[in-house]
């Protein structure tokens, strides 16, 4: 699997709007990427409402990290396409202010799932 991470950077006194981010970028995003790859992600997920290990969401540097997942590295390679053509990615460019302080980070790269955790609590217990 592949995935594309999406931090959305915290800014003392600024909210993330969710709710805009979810009904509005997110859907557009999607399909403007769909349109210039003929691709889409397998799944799309959000960590929000984060908070660090105070418990304080200021004691954290985002207000949200978004994956998405692909099969194929296909899927990164269509992101830095769309990311890179500034004609392309205007409109989504255009909407951050509507729901961010400020740009997100990304980072893109290959995910490995340990969905057995059973075996890894087994190979921990034999390390210990």
């Amino acid at each position: 699997m592949y995935a594309v991470s999406i931090r959305y950077p915290r800014k003392a006194g600024e909210e993330f709007n969710l709710e805009h981010w979810a009904q509005v970028h997110m859907p557009m995003g999607l399909a403007i990427f769909e349109r210039t790859n003929a691709l889409a992600p397998r799944r799309v997920m959000i960590q929000h409402s984060t908070f660090g290990m105070t418990g304080a969401p200021e004691s954290t540097d985002a207000y949200a990290t978004v994956w998405l997942i692909f099969d194929t590295r296909a899927g990164l390679d269509g992101f830095m396409r769309l990311h890179n053509d500034p004609d392309a990615s205007r409109p989504l460019a255009e909407d951050f202010a509507n729901y961010a302080p400020a740009p997100p980070h990304i980072a893109l790269g290959e995910v490995w799932e340990f969905d057995d955790v059973d075996v890894l609590l087994s190979r921990g217990r034999a390390l210990i």
